[in-house]
């Protein structure tokens, strides 16, 4: 960490009664093991899916972030669907049974973590189509989204597949690509989520100078419109979108080109357009170690200020930053001193791929340190529990 006040309860500082350090590296396995989404649960708990023996992996964590030992096996679940195939990202169904999407297939769990063998084959659907499935969505009618990417290096549209509640494909959506800007491939679904009228933001990077792309769909999945924002440089990557209170939309990744990529977000109304209200004319695009600098995740305090987690490259390796920005876009000065922080753990390569604001105030991060859990508790503001962003 940089040089802190004496005052060590700051918003940014460690928290010490976390691993005496706010640091911890954790592993769960023999094999590799990370975090790459987390969610805090109405209970206070932590349920997190990744990678455990570098397998699909689930964890759940009480709230002082030891193992629950009620999910899983010690809180730990692994799936064997393949070595290097991790999970990505999870969401609870209208029956409280976790949905995980990953490295080509979706899962579906018990609340504590047993793998649901009812769903597809023995707990599982493999997906050809959208083999990379970055985000799952549900609407209304309880049907499946699962929004993301094609590995082969010349089909990377944006794909999308919808399936019935029993899992089966729908046939009257089935799988369907988007070329984005009409310019051919590569483009990469990284999001997905369905608006109150029925339609369906899908969200990820456009071909074609590259760009942070919005395509609006039907529920029947006729293309509404487009909206694409240009960063500086030519290698726009997107890998979170978060949702807002009051409807619009954050998009987080980087931008740049080169070794001069930098973190970059742009927020949208929820019709995909751009808010141009939000930092430079609608965007934010800026430097944690003035080099590489990477945005993965973001969440939102219940104040409005905007939390996002990543990591920058620091001569030598990756470390895992954290940035707090204000509801408008500009960095906040009371986290930190200058709205960034950088965390090296110890030499390896540090990765803040997921982070959430806790209802008592601190800020959780996770992700990965060399070939296992990364997790960073940090003082934030006074208890959020009851604060409002109305």
């Amino acid at each position: 960490f940089a040089a802190s006040p004496s005052h060590t309860t700051f918003p940014s500082a460690p928290d010490t009664s976390f691993d005496s350090d706010g640091l911890q590296t954790l592993s769960v396995s023999a094999g590799v093991d990370f975090i790459n989404d987390m969610q805090v649960l109405d209970d206070g708990k932590i349920l997190a899916v990744g990678a455990v023996n570098n397998h699909y992996g689930l964890m759940r964590f009480n709230a002082d972030l030891t193992l629950d030992a009620t999910f899983g096996t010690g809180g730990v679940t692994e799936t064997d669907l393949g070595g290097g195939r991790h999970a990505y990202t999870m969401l609870f169904d209208k029956q409280g049974r976790i949905l995980v999407g990953g490295l080509g297939y979706i899962t579906r769990y018990s609340a504590d973590g047993v793998l649901d063998t009812s769903f597809g084959t023995d707990g599982s659907i493999q997906n050809s189509h959208v083999e990379h499935i970055h985000d799952l969505a549900i609407q209304a009618d309880g049907k499946l989204l699962a929004m993301g990417r094609e590995t082969h290096s010349f089909n990377h549209y944006f794909r999308i597949t919808r399936y019935l509640e029993d899992g089966t494909v729908d046939p009257a959506f089935g799988n369907r690509n988007y070329d984005v800007r009409g310019h051919g491939n590569p483009d990469f679904g990284r999001g997905v989520i369905v608006r109150d009228d029925g339609d369906i933001l899908l969200i990820g990077r456009g071909h074609h100078d590259y760009a942070f792309s919005l395509l609006r769909i039907n529920t029947y999945a006729g293309e509404e419109a487009e909206y694409n924002v240009d960063f500086p440089g030519n290698n726009e990557y997107v890998n979170d979108i978060l949702e807002l209170p009051d409807g619009k939309l954050l998009v987080i990744g980087q931008s740049g080109s080169g070794s001069g990529e930098e973190l970059a977000i742009s927020r949208h109304h929820f019709d995909g357009s751009l808010d141009t209200s939000f930092g430079a004319s609608g965007v934010v695009s800026l430097g944690v170690l003035n080099a590489d600098d990477r945005g993965h995740r973001a969440t939102l305090q219940p104040d409005g200020k905007i939390l996002v987690s990543g990591h920058s490259y620091n001569g030598t390796n990756w470390d895992l930053t954290v940035l707090r920005l204000t509801h408008d876009g500009a960095l906040d000065n009371s986290f930190d001193s200058d709205g960034k922080l950088h965390i090296p753990f110890s030499g390896s390569h540090d990765y803040g791929y997921a982070i959430q604001s806790l209802p008592d105030g601190k800020i959780l991060v996770a992700g990965r340190s060399g070939d296992d859990i990364a997790l960073v508790r940090l003082f934030g503001d006074s208890d959020q529990s009851s604060v409002s962003t109305n």
